[in-house]
């Protein structure tokens, strides 16, 4: 018996009956307190150095099965064997081999893909994140930490865009813009792409992160726009932001200065 490379194979099958030893005899070193198994369905279960001695209880129903987990000792893949006790009418099975086909390039591309599906799950997970996720989530109360007034000069072309409120924050180890933004009714959907802060001698300043919500802003939606920057550079002196939509094509500069 082989086991699968690919996680989303099908479990392979072992025959067991009651009043049966079952051993299975695997071609690598098993991590023996890892086997997982419903214990009170069995007679006798062992886990050696390479092999599984099992008996069930009782008689399994017809179209039961038990599963059973055992993690190997190294770091090979797969990682563990997983198998389904199921009953025959008339056969069981006394001594099963079982061939891991350790780190075959089956299994190592299966566990690439999952670790990448792990990445991107811990992308999402991650993207509300940080100040500016405290501001977008409403997690960060009106009150609780106040906010710099910002004063600011809108120019005559805002490619469709209307700026209803622009406040600040200071944190310990940077400071949010916060840019409160409606897509006027007749536009395009606009969505955020880059965003730069520039400093009140022209200098650049350096933006960690840019979000917004909700991610696109249908016409007449409004949305907030948080964008955080490395200190030190305060709002002590005049600066000014720039929003850029995804295309490049529609962007909006705002000269800010505190109150």
């Amino acid at each position: 018996m082989s086991l699968p490379a690919n996680p989303g194979e099908p479990v392979p099958e072992v025959r067991v009956a009651t009043g049966y030893l079952t051993t299975l005899m695997f071609n690598a070193p098993l991590e023996r307190d890892s086997l997982e198994a419903d214990r009170t369905r069995f007679r006798w279960m062992d886990a050696g150095e390479r092999t599984l001695i099992l008996e069930p209880a009782a008689e399994l129903g017809s179209g039961e099965r038990l599963v059973v987990k055992v993690r190997f000792r190294d770091k090979a893949l797969p990682a563990q064997a997983v198998l389904a006790l199921v009953a025959h009418p008339t056969e069981v099975d006394g001594t099963v081999e079982v061939d891991r086909r350790a780190n075959t390039s089956e299994a190592l591309l299966a566990a690439l893909a999952q670790k990448s599906a792990e990445l991107e799950e811990l992308k999402v997970r991650c993207e509300g994140g940080g100040p500016a996720g405290l501001v977008l989530s409403g997690w960060l109360p009106e009150g609780r930490m106040l906010p710099i007034v910002l004063t600011m000069t809108v120019p005559s072309d805002i490619s469709g865009l209307e700026v209803n409120r622009v406040v600040g924050y200071v944190g310990t180890f940077s400071e949010l813009v916060v840019v409160g933004l409606r897509n006027l009714p007749g536009q395009k959907p606009w969505r955020l792409g880059q965003t730069r802060i520039t400093g009140s001698g022209g200098s650049p300043v350096k933006v960690l992160s840019g979000q917004m919500k909700p991610a696109e802003l249908a016409p007449g939606e409004e949305g907030v726009v948080a964008v955080e920057a490395k200190p030190p550079w305060g709002f002590s002196q005049s600066f000014s932001v720039e929003l850029m939509d995804v295309s490049g094509q529609r962007r909006i500069f705002l000269h800010l200065m505190k109150e």
